[in-house]
């Protein structure tokens, strides 16, 4: 029997059905009327004592074939058929099928009829007959639903009548030399501890791409690397002409250890066998939407979905609307008792209110934006009554995605668990050096509450660098270390360093990420970036050594679409997005069409989201030049032609890496200043020697100078200034590094008492801890691994409150009296 069996009960409908009926000594019996399409109908059926019986006419297709009637009682279907099985042929090409089984309380059914690869359903159009027991009689004008390999179109149909809705199935099945990805969309009704009321919803669920490729070309077997070797080069790029990574590298993927295996983590679950997501699809308004599951297992097993504790079906859909308050949790379940449960996740219509504003900051277009650089989630909250009180538009927090962690080692530089750690993502779940998803999501709606608005930095170009893993490596100087971890325990590989045969697929290991989930084919195949000016090199390059990701994949498109839905549902107004240079315009913008549709067709109004584009030697192709690489004339051009509106492209902006000393770096304005966002120190300035932006005398890195007159006064500058109209200005709230050197967050996960390796615990450059939040602080706080603050300082606050049309404040009013 194929696969791709669709479970009924999630299917719902809004045609009535009815047949004619006749009670004879408690026996329900129908004639259903003539049927459009005839490669399967039944011809009558009865309901006795408890019994359900009946003949069914099917064409003769093919020798093999297997036809079975699925039935439940209200919305609970059992999991087996009643079988059905042959009885006569005609000469016209069908065939008579009947079938008897008991059915205790059966209250509706279908037939599944399976043959040559197809499945054929009966009534069809997601509809199920109704065993009544009133006799009525209708006309059933119904037609058979073919459901077969290829990803069918998804359509939706309500009425106002009825709460209920048909939605057309989608399923897409894929098989490989190793491995199969099978996915069947359905809809889902509330069940269990959930209230049907808050699941209404008419959201006509789109198909995802499948995780695992369709077509899997058998690999070389692997040798082991002698001497000081590694299985470094193996998956370069052997051409300029050559992007992917090798299609047959998809038969190292599952290389994960099971339970009981000796390096198994408890936090690895059943990453071995099973991988998958949630992906969420809005209506217009988004008081409504469809959460598909996406899934796939190793061994093909057939999948279950569980919504919040609800009996497990095999629907991977669920329909909910703005009556649903609370998470939602999924679980994944095999035929063989694996599972995999997904981190809850929270929808839009759940967001405070941001009332307590002290403006609109034209629905979000105009203000400024502090960056609490390193700052805990929870200190951000408390902050956030003080960033209101202000008159701050927003905070922008960092990588909220799970990334690199390590206690056993500090880096090749003696950084202890370093700031720069965090901009390498293992995945897509929110858990962060900065705090967990719940705690994240509280910050938020403090926030919010508070007034403020809360941005994200996507981490979206790449993954973690090569040889950063949690496997053993080996230089070529055949010295060897040991991997790293993730913030919350999730598997990670990569090839880099790597010279052992992976154990679980008998080969050498490839780049995977199970709690995304990435394979080997969802990255660029390796290739360095040495000239600045090759925009192949810089779209598909790995930038230092981290793994490219293939954004013009789309599944991998998809799939950054869907963290960005992700974040915008949890709370967020907008993202940073991170290295957008090396994504390129129109990957950019076909991911950015994506997070549209699932939002439902049109971005929300106070959304803003600004690129990481930085400029050098190569502004002519990346900005000047009008190429199909440039963000300045081309970008609104693939913008448009992906559907955004001229309002909705003004909501994209790019970070002004030519602000303050080079811009216009173009010589002239190519797009408006009001499409750029702009700043005086940055983050990647802080470093010794970074070369991220030549502001020379015209801005101030402020723990670089220490210099604090100079610094605010640069600031004050930044929101004063009229000579251009820019609408978002951002300020960094950072930490002085140590005087060693050490440059992790001051947040007390880096300070070298937490190290546990076996190296001279005396080199290790760490940062010990600071209370980031303080209610009384003043700005500029200018001691050896403490938070600065300028953000709480008097004099920008007032030039930043000009700027947005608000009136001047005092320390008293902000609660910091004392402070200038």
């Amino acid at each position: 029997m194929p696969s791709m069996v669709v479970n009924p009960c999630r299917r719902l409908w809004w045609l009535y059905l009815f047949f004619v009926a006749l009670f004879l000594t408690g026996t329900v019996s129908a004639t259903p009327l003539e049927k459009r399409a005839t490669q399967v109908s039944l011809n009558s059926y009865t309901f006795s004592n408890n019994v359900l019986a009946g003949s069914i006419h099917i064409q003769n297709i093919a020798y093999t074939k297997v036809v079975g009637v699925h039935w439940a009682v209200g919305s609970t279907w059992v999991s087996s058929p009643i079988a059905a099985s042959y009885s006569a042929a005609s000469t016209t090409g069908y065939e008579t099928w009947v079938f008897s089984g008991t059915a205790s309380g059966a209250t509706q059914f279908y037939i599944q009829y399976d043959v040559s690869g197809s499945s054929y359903f009966d009534p069809g159009n997601y509809v199920n007959y109704q065993i009544t027991s009133v006799a009525t009689s209708t006309t059933a004008a119904t037609s058979t639903t073919q459901v077969s390999t290829s990803t069918s179109a998804t359509t939706s149909v309500s009425r106002a009548s009825t709460t209920t809705v048909a939605t057309t199935l989608t399923s897409t099945s894929t098989s490989t030399s190793v491995s199969q990805a099978s996915t069947t969309t359905s809809v889902s009704t509330a069940t269990g501890s959930v209230s049907p009321s808050t699941v209404t919803g008419a959201v006509s669920p789109s198909s995802l791409p499948p995780i695992i490729p369709i077509s899997i070309p058998s690999e070389g077997l692997a040798i082991a690397p002698t001497g000081c070797g590694n299985w470094n080069g193996g998956d370069s790029c052997t051409s300029d002409a050559q992007s992917s990574f090798a299609a047959s590298a998809e038969n190292r993927r599952w290389q994960t250890p099971p339970q009981g295996a000796a390096d198994y983590s408890a936090s690895f679950g059943n990453y071995r066998d099973l991988v998958g997501y949630a992906d969420i699809q809005y209506n217009s308004d988004r008081t409504k939407a469809v959460v598909v599951v996406n899934a796939a297992s190793r061994t093909l097993e057939a999948l279950t979905y569980s919504f919040n504790g609800a009996a497990a079906t095999a629907s991977n859909t669920f329909q909910l609307n703005n009556g649903f308050t609370s998470t939602l949790a999924i679980t994944i379940s095999t035929s063989s008792g694996k599972s995999l449960t997904l981190d809850p996740i929270n929808f839009i219509w759940q967001n405070t209110a941001l009332t307590a504003a002290q403006s609109t900051f034209n629905n979000g277009q105009k203000g400024g934006i502090v960056e609490l650089f390193g700052w805990p989630y929870n200190d951000v909250a408390k902050e956030c009554a003080f960033l209101g009180k202000a008159g701050y538009m927003g905070v922008k927090v960092w990588p909220s995605s799970e990334s690199v962690w390590g206690s056993n080692y500090y880096e090749t530089d003696k950084q202890f668990r370093p700031w720069y750690l965090v901009y390498q993502p293992v995945s897509y779940r929110l858990y962060s050096r900065s705090g967990t998803r719940a705690e994240l999501r509280a910050m938020i709606q403090a926030c919010r509450a508070a007034g403020v608005r809360v941005y994200a930095d996507a981490v979206v170009n790449h993954m973690v660098g090569q040889g950063t893993d949690i496997q053993n490596h080996r230089n070529t100087d055949c010295s060897l270390y040991s991997g790293h971890n993730a913030t919350v325990g999730s598997p990670y590989y990569t090839s880099g360093n790597t010279y052992l045969i992976n154990p679980q697929t008998g080969t050498r290991p490839t780049h995977e990420f199970p709690a995304v989930p990435y394979g080997p084919t969802d990255f660029h195949c390796e290739r360095s970036i040495s000239s600045w000016t090759d925009m192949n090199q810089v779209t598909k390059g790995y930038l230092v050594g981290l793994l490219d990701l293939n954004t013009e994949k789309p599944y991998t498109q998809d799939r950054i679409a869907t963290y960005i839905v992700d974040l915008l549902s949890i709370g967020f107004s907008g993202i940073r997005v991170d290295a957008a240079k090396h994504i390129g315009p129109q990957s950019m913008a076909a991911i950015f069409a994506i997070v549209k549709k699932k939002l439902g067709g049109n971005m929300p109004a106070d959304w803003i989201t600004w690129l990481e584009v930085i400029l050098g030697g190569e502004a002519a192709p990346l900005a000047c030049d009008g190429s199909a690489s440039s963000w300045y004339t081309n970008f609104d051009n693939v913008l448009s032609s992906n559907g955004f509106t001229a309002s909705e492209i003004s909501q994209i902006k790019i970070w002004s890496s030519d602000y303050p000393k080079e811009m216009p770096i173009c010589g002239s304005w190519i797009i408006p200043p009001s499409r750029f966002a702009i700043q005086n120190d940055d983050h990647d300035q802080q470093n010794p020697g970074s070369s991220s932006r030549d502001m020379q005398s015209y801005g101030s890195v402020l723990i670089k100078d220490k210099d604090v007159a100079k610094h605010r006064g640069f600031e004050v500058n930044l929101f004063s200034r009229t000579d251009n109209d820019w609408h978002i200005k951002l300020i960094l709230s950072s930490y002085m590094f140590t005087d060693a050197g050490g440059n992790g967050f001051p947040d007390g996960l880096s300070d070298c008492s937490l190290y546990t390796g076996s190296a001279a615990a005396s080199a290790c450059l760490g940062v010990p801890l600071d209370t980031a939040y303080v209610a009384s602080a003043c700005g500029y706080t200018m001691v050896s691994g403490k938070y600065t603050r300028p953000h709480r300082d008097l004099s920008i606050i007032n030039a930043m409150r000009a700027w947005v049309g608000l009136g001047s404040t005092t320390a008293a009013a902000l609660g910091i009296s004392g402070c200038s």
